[in-house]
């Protein structure tokens, strides 16, 4: 482990780097994060040659499951390509004391340090070989060992960033693309169970409209609440009445003798009675007493229901 104390805001992080800054910072990656080729590749440009580069890098690794790839184009046809694990890299700068805060941009060693072909940092070796590729090696096959720790300054960055997220995914991308598919499909599902709900809605609407035609029903729900408590009232009222009725005629000690019923009121006629008083203490109990007379051999009573 090597412990590297840089006041400068540009880094150059190895695999096993810890560092004490509170600065933001850029990262220049070591080789060890990353493979890098030089592809010839018939297309225009460097969106088309990422596609097939899965496809190349699969003669050089034996899995490109978790890679991330990125495409600098050289010339027609030509193209500097670079694969990663994003995983391996946020997990090496939280490994360094390194905050995601922190990160001002992320850059591959192979672009930014090509003006020095031979140097030391971190107690590791690298040089850039003839195709200029820069790789890792032994420190006895440098003829010329420069300390890049002291010239991290003089390196003017270019515009080639890395393309990382510094966050940690648990999920690989196939699961990532499972995860989508099942979520769209549900989503069609639903969409699909929607416009099956609306169709049984349209249909049961039009139903309805049918019957409340067929049996003259009114269109609109407050006049048929309407209706429906003008019935209630009558239907009470009816009670009512039937429940007066059967009052009046369960006391066997009055002879009545006819019942006339003039909207809420009964007017009842009985033989005469001698215990006149009984009969209006009966029907004051739950009725009020209009008017009580006794006219020849029959008396007259008008009650209120």
């Amino acid at each position: 482990m090597s412990l590297v104390s840089n006041k400068h805001k540009k880094l150059f992080l190895c695999l096993d780097s810890k560092v004490n800054i509170k600065d933001r910072v850029d990262i220049i990656l070591s080789p060890e994060f990353y493979w890098v080729r030089v592809f010839d590749i018939p297309v225009k440009n460097s969106t088309q040659a990422r596609h097939v580069l899965p496809t190349l890098f699969e003669d050089v690794l034996e899995t490109t499951n978790e890679l991330s790839y990125q495409v600098l184009k050289l010339e027609d046809g030509k193209y500097l390509c670079f694969a990663y694990i994003n995983k391996k890299i946020f997990e090496a700068i939280k490994n360094a004391a390194i905050s995601s805060s922190q990160v001002n941009s992320i850059y591959f060693a192979q672009t930014e340090c090509l003006e020095f072909k031979q140097f030391t940092i971190c107690n590791k070796a690298f040089l850039y070989t003839h195709d200029d590729i820069l790789v890792k090696v032994p420190s006895a096959l440098l003829t010329q060992s420069i300390d890049l720790e002291k010239n991290l300054e003089k390196i003017k960055l270019s515009s080639n960033k890395v393309d990382i997220k510094l966050y940690n995914s648990s999920l690989s991308s196939n699961q990532i693309y499972s995860l989508l598919f099942v979520m769209l499909l549900i989503c069609f599902v639903n969409i699909f169970k929607i416009f099956d709900y609306s169709s049984e809605i349209s249909t049961l609407e039009e139903k309805i409209e049918s019957t409340k035609k067929a049996s003259k029903l009114p269109s609109s729900m407050i006049q048929t609440n309407s209706i429906l408590d003008t019935y209630k009232l009558k239907q009470k009222s009816q009670i009512e009445l039937r429940e007066a009725v059967s009052y009046i005629l369960k006391d066997k000690r009055f002879t009545l003798k006819s019942v006339q019923i003039k909207k809420r009121n009964f007017e009842l006629e009985y033989k005469s009675i001698n215990n006149t008083e009984s009969l209006k203490n009966y029907l004051s109990k739950k009725y009020e007493i209009l008017s009580f007379r006794k006219v020849g051999q029959t008396l007259k009573v008008r009650i209120k229901i």
